[in-house]
């Protein structure tokens, strides 16, 4: 059932996309937005109901019935506008019946070479993405889970998020890793839609992946399509394309240099943790993959850029190829995106401003040019607001988020301003000025927003952990690669017919995405393993003790219990089971802004000290005391195991994990 609930809003939303951009030349492309529209629709449809029936299948149910309202009346009003109008896709409606058959008689359009192109580029990547998200999500051997590389920290967090909203029905959700007494500030939607799958009886494995797989997809073609949409060549979206996704710098040289003295210098990439040309904090480069270290492990990044790229391209065709109804339609989309991916919200409206501003002094305050931007607007501030006015400012009061820091994580790291670049990006970063100044006029407005980001990004940063800013930096990169792309492509059209041109071209590719590609390789890499030989290079995120002890928690205790155990990263309890820990990880809490050290400190006082657990453990709603190996691992002979042995009822022992009853 949670499976056929994702396909459902998927078809629902390829209706609207089928209905709301009915004059698109490609019935891919309406797929592609459709299904971005099914996914948000997924998100967002059950949340008036949660907020007063809990995060329920009653809530989930009105949410499909007022999704279904929604839907009908799009296809009503679009019928409406059209037999006023009179026409439609080249169609005459005579009747109403014939005005709302329209959008659906038209939706096939012929498949062209340009749609088999994009499916060239695309099927591969979501074939590697695919293989990343199986390998990498609680991949089961021998009584345990592992995992790959680049999802051994934040995968915990999420499946944390899933798992507690879920089972809890908290809504709006809490943060278990604070014995849900904290609300949850992060943009939970991105959890939420594989709570919603689990919530219907999908395994939490297939919960997890499978709304991933479909963002993946559809960010894959929303990179296409927004490059398409500016360069208008196949072969120079592909290269945009290929840019982006294996992004990559200089650091390939780190791993060549003194290889043959010692060939284990390039061979770590495979087998060091977080030593790889993309990722390689010891030298300062930052700037990492797209695909193996911000679409994979971070699920609000990857749900956000799906929704985000959906916006921008509707955004651009309504500024630069006069679609100006679909203004309104961006400013819906955008208007949703806070608590899917807060950055995604504020990289849409830096790149929006400078179009405005170019627009407007482009068609000189025409009256059609004011009123398509209050109608992206007006829908974007009223929809986001009152998001960013629950959730969102309520976590960032604190010194240590919005802050003004200079040249980003290099302004610690002593590298030249332009050094740190040109490391980190590579050639891509010495060919922007170049590429920007030999662009047509009108392709220099459209790159104007993201270079706002990039001063923005540079200048400013909005959470706790600086690196986070390259999230925002990404969004700029994008268009770089199409600005990049099509210069590289007029410079090849120009110099084809010179001896070795072609040579150098692809030697030129080579350097700009050998990185990336090495990357992506260690990441595949590194989630697999041979289960009949019980070996290879994935990490145990939860061993045998922990799974089996989660699977007897989740059959045995209230959903909503506490628990007193370490606060781990890869906390079992939290991650596989959905209840509350007294405490999580500051990896994750403190990133959050979530003050939890005078929780950390009771936990360690109380795993060790009889009076002090006797004092605090009905203020701090202890249900259960959970002892196992990072128990027994951090405390040793400290840990007063005996103590909870000689008072309190042990109701599971089993490979040396014991868990015992305080209230009754």
């Amino acid at each position: 059932m949670g499976v056929l609930l994702l396909i459902v809003y998927i078809m629902l939303g390829t209706v609207v996309g089928a209905v709301v951009f009915a004059s698109e030349d490609s019935w891919l492309k309406k797929v592609w937005l459709g299904g971005v529209i099914g996914m948000m629709l997924l998100m967002w449809s059950h949340v008036p109901f949660s907020f007063f029936l809990g995060f329920t299948v009653l809530s989930h149910i009105l949410g499909l019935v007022l999704s279904l309202v929604i839907v009908l009346g799009i296809v009503l009003l679009k019928a409406v506008f059209v037999q006023k109008t009179g026409r439609s896709e080249g169609e005459i409606a005579v009747g109403f019946r014939e005005a709302a058959l329209i959008p659906f008689k038209k939706f096939f359009t012929k498949f062209t070479k340009k749609d088999a192109f994009m499916l060239a580029f695309t099927v591969p990547f979501l074939v590697l993405a695919i293989v990343l998200v199986v390998s990498h999500t609680l991949n089961y051997d021998d009584g345990a889970y592992y995992t790959g590389q680049c999802t051994y920290g934040d995968m915990n967090m999420h499946l944390g998020f899933i798992t507690s909203i879920a089972r809890q029905h908290t809504f709006p959700p809490t943060y278990s890793l604070m014995g849900g007494v904290e609300p949850l500030n992060y943009p939970f939607l991105c959890d939420t839609v594989s709570a919603s799958v689990l919530l219907f009886g999908s395994s939490l494995r297939t919960a997890y992946m499978l709304p991933m797989i479909f963002a993946f997809l559809f960010v894959f073609m929303g990179v296409w399509y927004l490059a398409e949409g500016i360069l208008e060549k196949p072969g120079r979206t592909a290269l945009a394309y290929t840019f982006f996704l294996l992004d990559g710098g200089l650091g390939i040289f780190y791993f060549l240099d003194g290889t043959k003295k010692n060939p284990e210098n390039f061979t770590r990439i495979f087998t060091a943790f977080y030593n790889t040309p993309t990722n390689l904090v010891d030298e300062n480069v930052r700037w990492t993959n797209v695909i193996a270290d911000m679409l994979l492990p971070q699920r609000a990044t990857l749900f956000g850029w799906m929704c985000l790229f959906a916006v921008l391209f509707v955004l651009y065709k309504a500024v630069f190829r006069e679609k100006r109804s679909y203004f309104l339609a961006a400013g819906i989309l955008a208007g949703l995106l806070p608590m899917i991916h807060t950055h995604s919200y504020f990289a849409a409206g830096l790149v929006a401003i400078p179009w405005i501003v170019a627009s407007l002094i482009r068609d000189k305050f025409n009256k059609n040019t004011i009123i398509g931007w209050l109608m992206f607007g007006v829908p974007a501030l009223l929809i986001s607001v009152p998001q960013l006015l629950t959730w969102t400012f309520n976590a960032v009061g604190g010194d240590h988020f919005v802050r003004f820091v200079f040249n980003w994580s290099n302004s610690e790291a002593g590298d030249s301003w332009i050094w740190f670049w040109v490391k980190n990006l590579g050639i891509a970063f010495l060919l922007i000025p170049t590429a920007f100044l030999s662009a047509e006029n009108k392709k220099k407005l459209v790159y104007l927003g993201p270079f706002l980001i990039f001063i923005v990004a540079e200048l400013i940063v909005f959470q706790p952990n600086l690196y986070d800013n390259i999230k925002l930096f990404f969004v700029w990169y994008l268009f770089m690669a199409v600005m990049i792309a099509d210069f590289l492509g007029k410079c090849y059209e120009k110099l084809k017919g010179i001896r070795g041109v072609k040579l150098a071209a692809g030697i030129l590719v080579l350097l700009m995405t050998i990185s990336g590609a090495l990357t992506l390789g260690r990441e595949v890499y590194s989630g697999t393993r041979d289960k009949e030989k019980n070996t290879g290079p994935a990490y145990q995120l939860y061993n045998e003790a922990n799974v089996s002890a989660a699977e007897w928690i989740e059959a045995n205790t209230e959903p909503d219990a506490v628990f007193l155990c370490y606060n781990n990263h890869n906390n079992a309890i939290a991650s596989l089971t959905g209840r509350n820990i007294y405490v999580g990880a500051g990896t994750f809490l403190y990133f959050h802004g979530v003050n939890y050290q005078s929780r950390e400190q009771l936990m360690r006082q109380m795993l060790t000290n009889a009076e002090v657990f006797e004092a605090h453990k009905e203020e701090a709603d202890i249900d259960y005391v959970y002892v196992g190996d990072y128990e027994r691992g951090n405390f040793g002979a400290s840990l007063i195991t005996q103590y909870f042995r000689d008072n309190y009822e042990k109701v599971y022992s089993d490979k040396g994990i014991e868990i015992f009853k305080i209230r009754g």
